[in-house]
């Protein structure tokens, strides 16, 4: 989280999940430091490919940067993957230099 916030980029996450049950699960965990959408209609998800036919949304990365750009994306994220944030990391960066 720091370093995505030195970089001056914000994360949001997005969950098929209703409201309720996101406020529930973060609760459940103490809090989390990022907002949670609720794409309980699964516009956005399935505008960015990442909705399931069974519903719900595959565990999915995107840096998105200043003019809306997607300029990185991983549809098999694994949040227990370094690799994974530091990849979405360069993209920032990489994005933010050029």
């Amino acid at each position: 989280m720091d370093r995505i916030r030195a970089a001056g980029a914000e994360i949001l996450a997005c969950s098929t999940d209703s409201v309720f049950t996101e406020r529930v699960f973060a609760a459940s965990l103490g809090g989390l430091p990022f907002p949670v959408a609720s794409d309980f209609g699964r516009t956005v998800t399935a505008a960015y490919g990442v909705l399931r036919p069974e519903g719900y949304a595959i565990r999915s990365v995107f840096v998105i940067d200043e003019a809306g750009t997607v300029v990185y994306e991983n549809r098999a994220f694994q949040a227990n993957n370094p690799a994974h944030y530091e990849e979405a990391l360069a993209a920032l960066s990489a994005s933010r230099a050029g």
